[in-house]
């Protein structure tokens, strides 16, 4: 399939999704009541409350479509909740290929010692294998339990609320490890494979350093697979959004999806999730563009 036709799946699937969306979600939105976002389902808006109560903010607008409830026209709601999620996917890209690649070639290297090349393949494949919003809430209980000042009573990150400042450090972790895992796997096989290659043992002939052997001829071949660890580890990241954005109320694109249903707004719940599926069908796309194998060269 060319790039060119790759690349054309992504806007096709958010046809797809919003023309579904569009005939669905109203119909299934009727069938239920709305709730208070944060209660849960069972917590249907009240239409009264006993003498003496008076209704909250989250109660008066209870059930009110997200545009009103905040205040903002819905295209600018979803763009800014869409940014804040994308601050969070791009972070979590840069790390990934950072430290992901660090420990896959590491690993790679090392793929002669079984048990330390064992323990870190372990390790990342165990860490891939849990969840976004699991690592979410592990982190999130860390903090709570180990990372309060018994003296004062604060502690050294906050573990909810939005903010591009400490704010942001455990929901990017959240969003990151599952990327990272998945980018050391592939890059761990990728360059394990090509130290074996023939070139390689030349280059080792020639007496050439090993630092400049994997700079110069093993990393330019573990690159490709390196951008499909990322591709394929973010889209995780991306199906666990909308809880880990909810555990750690970052306010962004899944968050804003749920508050929708809670609120039975269609528009905005087909709005949010056009933006998640076009999320997920660009880095499968961006995935997809590191599967080719090339001869060496």
């Amino acid at each position: 399939m060319s790039l060119g036709m790759r690349a054309l799946r992504v806007p096709l699937v958010a046809l797809v999704l919003w023309a579904a969306l569009s005939a669905i979600a109203p119909l299934a939105m009727a069938r239920y009541d709305p709730y208070l976002f944060t209660a849960g389902p069972t917590a249907t808006c009240p239409r009264t409350l006993p003498a003496g109560v008076t209704f909250t903010r989250a109660l008066r607008t209870c059930g009110m479509p997200l545009s009103e409830q905040y205040e903002e026209s819905l295209p600018l709601l979803i763009a800014d909740a869409g940014m804040r999620s994308v601050v969070l996917l791009l972070g979590a890209a840069i790390i990934a290929l950072t430290l992901g690649v660090a420990i896959g070639a590491i690993s790679g290297a090392v793929r002669r010692r079984a048990f330390a090349s064992g323990a870190m393949l372990a390790a990342t494949g165990l860490t891939a294998a849990i969840p976004s919003f699991f690592v979410a809430y592990f982190l999130q209980i860390a903090v709570i339990v180990f990372g309060a000042n018994q003296v004062t009573g604060t502690r050294f990150l906050p573990v909810y609320g939005f903010g591009y400042d400490e704010h942001i450090v455990l929901p990017l972790l959240a969003v990151a490890i599952p990327a990272v895992a998945v980018t050391a796997q592939l890059t761990a096989a990728r360059v394990s494979d090509v130290l074996d290659a023939e070139f390689i043992t030349t280059a080792n002939a020639k007496g050439l350093l090993q630092s400049w052997i994997m700079r110069v001829h093993v990393l330019p071949h573990a690159l490709p697979v390196a951008l499909e660890g990322l591709g394929s580890g973010l889209r995780i990241s991306v199906a666990s959004l909308p809880i880990v954005e909810y555990i750690f109320q970052w306010n962004g694109i899944g968050y804003i999806a749920l508050q929708s249903i809670a609120s039975r707004d269609p528009a905005a719940l087909t709005a949010s999730a056009l933006v998640l599926v076009s999320l997920f069908a660009l880095l499968s796309f961006i995935a997809d563009l590191g599967r080719p194998r090339f001869a060496y060269r």
